[in-house]
């Protein structure tokens, strides 16, 4: 399962990505799931943290009451 997330959600560095943000955000790292580009982030290390929260939500799954 790590493994399978860690291929799904990805970092694409600025100048491997490209869409309607690309004008205003393109120097930017974006991080990318299975539904596409979920976030973008100025500094490489902030982007790597943020993929890995989301690896770690969907290891570990937050019970809701």
């Amino acid at each position: 399962m790590l493994e399978e997330l860690l291929e799904t959600i990805s970092v694409l560095p600025p100048g491997m990505w490209e869409n309607e943000q690309t004008a205003t955000l393109g120097s930017w790292f974006a991080v990318c799931t299975e539904n596409g580009i979920v976030a973008y982030f100025m500094d490489e290390a902030d982007a790597y943290r943020f993929r890995l929260d989301q690896i770690n939500l969907r290891l570990n799954p937050l019970t809701r009451k």
